[in-house]
């Protein structure tokens, strides 16, 4: 594939993930990690795909800002910021497909236990607030995935379409910030992740926009199960990515 056709691919996969991230708060790393790593590094792909998801979610949070409910999402978020710095040691020392298969596996099963009506039984929800944190950091570090743990523990609270894009949208752009931060202090921004920054930034600013008048033609159900779906189809890829199958 030529330069040319790579950034044509890349600006096609942007468009997609910003879409489904302006409508859903999370998802950007779901369709963009298995589609750019077929034609680049893992460490090359990732602090792109957490930037540019940065981005997003501060475009979703900051008009919905009325939704956000500090108090009840401040421990997914402080567990989040924690451990994602030992994600990024995660991305440098584990193995790519390891790492990507076992998460699109967990993903994907806690996605179809919801669809198909299973709510997760939760007796506290600080410990299980802090322990999908504490994932999600690890994988907002690692491979940049941070959004299924934290969509798969909202939706299963009940949130409202709005409080849920915009609690998670807050989480994303907590997580993103310290992401972003420890990418550039283990050296894993260069020039090449500039350049192409720029030439896919107007697929990601169409994509959001896209995105976002979308939301407002879907409601409550549907909202929830379009969700569940996209979590598990890109679990599932994700998993078969890690395991060279596609």
């Amino acid at each position: 594939m030529t330069g040319f056709g790579v950034i044509a691919c890349a600006m096609l996969i942007i468009f997609a993930a910003s879409f489904a991230q302006s409508l859903t708060s999370f998802g950007f790393a779901l369709i963009a990690l298995p589609l750019l790593s077929l034609f680049m590094p893992l460490h090359q792909a990732v602090p792109i795909i957490v930037i540019f998801s940065l981005f997003i979610c501060l475009t979703v949070v900051i008009p919905n800002r009325r939704d956000v409910n500090v108090r009840q999402v401040w421990l997914l978020i402080a567990a989040g910021v924690v451990a994602a710095p030992f994600g990024t040691y995660l991305l440098l020392a584990v193995d790519a497909a390891v790492l990507k298969t076992a998460t699109g596996i967990l993903i994907a099963v806690f996605a179809a236990l919801m669809l198909l009506g299973r709510s997760l039984p939760i007796r506290s929800e600080r410990t299980a607030f802090v322990t999908a944190g504490l994932l999600s950091g690890l994988l907002n570090g690692s491979i940049s995935v941070s959004g299924p743990p934290i969509a798969l523990i909202l939706s299963n609270q009940g949130m409202s379409k709005q409080a849920f894009r915009a609690n998670l949208a807050l989480n994303g752009v907590a997580l993103n910030i310290v992401s972003v931060l420890s990418f550039a202090a283990s050296g894993l921004l260069d020039q090449g992740t500039g350049g192409f920054l720029l030439w896919t930034i107007p697929a990601m600013l169409l994509g959001a926009w896209a995105g976002a008048n979308a939301v407002t033609r879907l409601d409550e159900a549907r909202f929830k199960r379009f969700s569940l779906w996209l979590i598990l189809v890109s679990g599932l890829w994700t998993a078969l990515s890690g395991l060279g199958l596609v």
